[in-house]
C-alpha cells in the first residue's frame, strides 16, 4: 500500500487542515517523506475521498457510487484508516450491524429450509435473495432497509421462515434489534459543519 492512505499521512493532512500549500510552505523533510514521491496525489486522493464520504452521508449518490467508493477505500487503506473514514458516515456502523443480523438468519438457513410460507420453492431460493441483500446492505442501499423493514415485519418473510423452521423465539430479538436499528438511522442527521469532513481528531 505504498501509494495507499494510512494513519500517519492522515494525521498530517489533518495538522494543515487539508491545505496542501501548508505542507509545501513549510520544510519540514520528515512530514514529506511520510509521502515519498506521492504527496500530491496522495493528498489529493484524501480530499476526493473526503468529499466522497460527505456524499454519501447526505444520501446524494447512488447506491453503485457508494459500493465503488467504499469498495476503492477499503483496498488504500488498512482496517484502522478505513474505520475513520466510515466513522464518519453516521448510518454506517448501524448498517453493518444489520448485515450481521441478516448473517445470522442466513446462518440458520439452508438449501433444505421450508420456505414454502414466505413464498419461495426452496431455500437455496431464498438465500440467493438474502446474499443479493447482505451485499447491499454492506454498502449502506436505503431502499434494501427499507425492503428489508417489510421482511421483518409480523408474518412477512423471515417469521414465516421462523415458525416453520424451529427459531421463531430467537428471531423475535433479531427482529427486535433491527427495529431499533432501523429507527436509529432513520433519524440520523448530517452535520453540516463543513470543517468536520477533514478533521479526523
Amino acid at each position: 500500500m505504498k501509494n495507499g492512505i494510512n494513519i500517519e499521512k492522515l494525521k498530517i493532512y489533518n495538522s494543515y487542515g487539508g491545505d496542501i500549500d501548508g505542507i509545501c510552505r513549510n520544510n519540514r523533510p520528515i512530514e514529506k517523506a511520510v509521502f515519498g514521491d506521492s504527496l500530491d496525489n496522495t493528498w489529493c486522493l484524501i480530499t476526493n475521498k473526503l468529499q466522497d464520504i460527505e456524499l454519501i452521508s447526505k444520501r446524494l449518490v447512488s447506491y453503485e457510487y457508494k459500493k465503488n467508493v467504499l469498495t476503492e477505500l477499503e483496498e488504500i487503506t488498512n482496517k484502522e484508516t478505513f474505520k475513520l473514514f466510515t466513522d464518519k458516515i453516521p448510518f454506517y456502523t448501524d448498517f453493518q450491524k444489520v448485515r450481521q443480523i441478516l448473517e445470522i438468519i442466513k446462518s440458520w438457513t439452508t438449501d433444505e429450509t421450508d420456505t414454502v410460507w414466505a413464498g419461495y420453492d426452496n431455500g437455496k431460493e431464498f438465500l440467493i435473495d438474502l446474499n443479493a441483500d447482505i451485499e447491499k446492505i454492506k454498502f449502506c442501499d436505503f431502499e434494501t432497509l427499507d425492503k428489508l423493514n417489510m421482511e421483518f415485519a409480523p408474518t412477512s418473510t423471515y417469521q414465516e421462515i421462523s415458525l416453520s423452521n424451529g427459531w421463531s423465539e430467537d428471531f423475535l430479538k433479531l427482529a427486535e434489534q433491527f427495529d431499533k436499528l432501523y429507527e436509529v438511522i432513520k433519524k440520523q442527521t448530517i452535520k453540516e459543519n463543513k470543517r468536520e469532513w477533514w478533521k479526523f481528531w
